[in-house]
C-alpha cells in the first residue's frame, strides 16, 4: 500500500546561526520496500545540537545535501520489511531523519525492546546514543568522575547535561549545574538535586564558581565552551579533567571557531583535557545501558521531555534548542 511520507529538508546553507527559511517541506509517495530495506512509520525524533554541524559543507559530522530531509535520530515502528533482521511491528532506533516515514537500509537501525518502564522515546534520552550513552562516555571512561569529585556541568539542563550531572551525583560527586535563568537553576537543585547551579545569564559566573568550588574543579564537563570554558579552566583543581563534549556557542561560526585562551591552566594545574565523540566508546555501549537503565528505572537519573507536535515543526525545534528556549531533551512527534 502506497504511504505519504511529510519530510523537512535542507532548503540552503544557513549563513550563521540557521533560520526557518533555511528549511523546506515536501511530501512524496513510497510505493515499495526494496530488498534489504525496511519502511518505518516514524513516532519521534531526537533534537540535537550535532544538527547544526551537518548543515555546512565544513561541518564536523556529514554534511547533510540540500534537498535532503534534515538529519535526526529517530524510533519507530517497522511497517514492511524485506530485511531479515527486522519484521514489521518490531520497534528500532536509527537515522531517521526528520519525516513522517523512513524507506532505509535494515541495517541502519538497531532493534528496541520498549516496555511500561521504558517507553520508546528513553531511546532517544537516557538509553540515546546522542543523550545518555554520551553523557556517559564523557562522565565515566573520559572524565573519570569518582566519589568525592567536584564536578562542573555547562548546559546543565540540556539534555546531556541533565544526564551528565545526575551521573555525577549517582557516582558521589558534589555536582554544580550551569544554565541560563532562575528557572532552569531551580530545576537542577530542585528536581535534580545537584549541589549547586550558577545562573550563567544574571550571575557572576567566576565568583559563583569561586563560593560553590573554593578548592577546585576536579571535573568539568563542558556543552559550551566559548568564555565560559576559560573561567573555569581558570579555576581547575590540581589533576583535574576537562571534558569536551560539545561547544554550542561556536556552532554559528564554525569556520572561525574560537579556543580558549586560558590553556595553560592545563599545565599549571596538572590538569588534562579530552574531547570526545560518543561512537569512540562503542565497545562499553552495553556497560553504559545497563548502568543508565538501572539508575532510570530507580528514578536516579531522569530526564524531562520537551515535545513539539508536528514534523513540519522541526526547524522550530531546532531554533528554540539553540536559543535555550527549552529544559531536558527535545523531542518532535511528527
Amino acid at each position: 500500500m502506497p504511504v505519504t511520507n511529510r519530510r523537512v529538508f535542507v532548503k540552503q546553507r544557513p549563513q550563521g546561526m540557521p533560520t526557518l527559511d533555511d528549511f523546506g517541506h515536501a511530501e512524496d509517495t513510497i510505493e515499495t520496500v526494496p530488498e534489504q530495506h525496511v519502511l518505518v512509520k516514524v513516532d519521534t525524533l531526537s533534537v540535537d545540537a550535532f544538527i547544526r554541524t551537518t548543515l555546512d559543507e565544513a561541518g564536523l559530522h556529514e554534511m547533510s545535501e540540500l534537498g535532503a530531509p534534515v538529519t535526526a535520530l529517530g524510533v519507530g515502528e517497522v511497517l514492511e520489511s524485506q530485511f531479515d533482521g527486522l519484521a514489521a511491528g518490531d520497534w528500532v532506533c536509527g537515522p531517521l531523519m526528520a519525516q513522517t516515514h523512513a524507506l532505509m537500509p535494515g541495517a541502519a537501525f538497531q532493534k528496541i525492546e520498549p516496555s511500561a518502564n521504558i517507553p520508546p522515546s528513553t531511546y532517544l534520552g537516557v538509553l540515546g546514543l546522542t543523550t545518555g550513552l554520551t553523557a556517559w562516555a564523557g562522565m565515566v571512561p573520559v572524565g573519570e568522575v569518582a566519589s568525592g569529585n567536584v564536578v562542573v556541568v555547562s548546559g546543565a539542563a540540556g539534555a546531556v547535561g541533565t544526564v551528565a550531572a545526575q551521573l555525577g551525583k549517582a557516582r558521589g560527586a558534589t555536582v554544580i549545574g550551569i544554565a541560563g535563568g532562575p528557572e532552569k537553576c531551580a530545576f537542577l537543585t530542585g528536581d535534580l538535586g545537584l549541589d549547586g547551579a550558577i545562573d550563567y545569564k544574571n550571575d557572576d559566573i567566576a565568583a559563583r564558581l569561586q563560593e560553590l568550588a573554593p578548592n577546585g574543579v576536579d571535573v568539568f564537563f563542558d556543552n559550551v565552551g566559548g568564555e565560559l570554558l576559560d573561567i573555569v579552566l581558570d579555576n581547575l583543581a590540581v589533576n583535574a579533567r576537562v571534558v569536551i563534549c560539545g561547544a554550542i556557542s561556536q556552532y554559528q561560526h564554525l569556520h572561525d571557531v574560537r579556543g580558549p585562551k586560558l590553556y595553560l591552566r592545563l599545565a599549571e594545574r596538572n590538569a588534562s583535557m579530552r574531547g570526545f565523540t560518543v561512537d569512540h566508546h562503542a565497545a562499553a555501549f552495553a556497560e553504559a545501558q545497563a548502568e543508565l537503565s538501572r539508575l532510570f528505572t530507580e528514578g536516579a537519573v531522569k530526564l524531562p521531555e520537551h515535545v513539539v507536535e508536528g514534523v513540519d515543526n522541526f526547524p522550530d525545534a531546532l531554533l528554540t534548542l539553540f536559543n535555550g528556549g527549552h529544559t531536558g531533551k527535545m523531542l518532535v512527534k511528527p
